[in-house]
């Protein structure tokens, strides 16, 4: 059985690299997302769609799992940190915590909370 942090470094590796069908195979087809300040979206179409616009506004992506709470094998809280790059190659940073639930080896919900994007200078 593959464990909530095996399964979310996978899935985060597959969003960084711009994997979209990847990344959509580690969601139950009716699995909900629940975006930071967002509607949730139910399903891969909405998932879909809900990332593809995310990649538009930020085609540069790299994540650092800071921390972790189990419980079980069934849902998990990660503390990130992500490091974004616009289309015009402005970094930022932005740290959060994503809560996601799992059955069978898939997210059957995910919910995030996120910080503002913070500038890189320098």
């Amino acid at each position: 059985m593959t464990s909530a942090r095996e399964l979310q470094e996978s899935a985060w590796d597959a969003e960084c690299r711009r994997d979209l069908d990847a990344l959509l195979e580690h969601f139950h087809p009716d699995a909900v997302f629940h975006p930071a300040g967002g509607a949730p979206q139910k399903g891969h179409d909405a998932i879909r769609a809900m990332t593809e616009d995310f990649y538009r506004s930020f085609p540069g992506l790299e994540i650092d799992i800071l921390d972790q709470w189990d419980k079980g094998e069934s849902a998990a809280i990660f503390e990130f940190r992500a490091h974004l790059i616009d289309t015009e190659g402005g970094r930022s940073t932005l740290d959060g915590v994503c809560a996601v639930q799992v059955a069978d080896g898939v997210f059957t919900a995910v919910r995030y909370y996120e910080d503002a994007p913070v500038p890189v200078t320098g």
